[in-house]
């Protein structure tokens, strides 16, 4: 009888265990279901995602990108983020084309750091796109998800697409190239070492016909 009454307290003692170890099981459980929920918008204008969000579109006419804000309490204010990292992307993406097309210059024809730095380039043709270009990259579709807050207020994330017709990049990046083809040749000229000369003249050459013909 002793006996029987020990196990039957080892056996309330094992459920008491099991009861609470499930216990902090089922809490974080119930947190992740929360925080998931969290991450899911209460409202989007418009409703139906477009597809541009996820797939963004690709023409032989046209650049597009899709900026992404953080989230705002402000929504024009996430509306304005969005636009700025939309104008970001066709700043880089320029900027890295010519970096890739620097260093191959570099290699192919010899040319050393001090005469031409393809970074630099990169980051003076950023700059070039930043303030002309870029800062006219048109806005054609919103789409904008709302949610709620931890202290029960709302915040927004928006989605943008940007589309710029390309003869209208090319132009620009063409301005570009014929103003460091010419300040190139204009060294090249003044330089007295025949090597560096060189150097300039091909690196002119780049600017002016190689770098244009390549990426046009």
């Amino acid at each position: 009888m002793k006996k029987l009454g020990c196990l039957a307290f080892a056996a309330m003692l094992g459920l008491m265990v099991v009861g609470c170890a499930s216990s902090p099981e089922k809490y974080a459980a119930k947190a992740r279901a929360a925080a998931l929920e969290a991450l899911k918008p209460v409202m989007t204008d418009p409703e139906k995602k477009p597809d541009w969000v996820n797939s963004v579109p690709i023409t032989n006419k046209q650049f597009a990108f899709v900026g992404v804000s953080n989230k705002f309490a402000i929504e024009s204010e996430a509306r304005s983020n969005a636009q700025s990292d939309g104008r970001n992307q066709l700043v880089k993406y320029y900027g890295t084309l010519i970096s890739d097309r620097g260093r191959t210059a570099t290699a192919s024809y010899g040319i050393t750091s001090d005469v031409f730095d393809p970074q630099i380039a990169s980051q003076e043709l950023e700059e070039f796109m930043a303030e002309g270009l870029a800062k006219g990259l048109p806005a054609k579709e919103f789409y904008t998800e709302t949610y709620v807050t931890t202290s029960s207020k709302y915040a927004y994330k928006v989605y943008v697409l940007m589309i710029i017709d390309k003869a209208e990049a090319d132009k620009a990046l063409k301005e570009y190239c014929n103003q460091k083809a010419a300040e190139y040749q204009k060294q090249a000229d003044a330089e007295k070492d025949a090597e560096k000369r060189k150097q300039l003249e091909k690196v002119s050459e780049f600017f002016g016909g190689s770098l244009p013909s390549s990426m046009f």
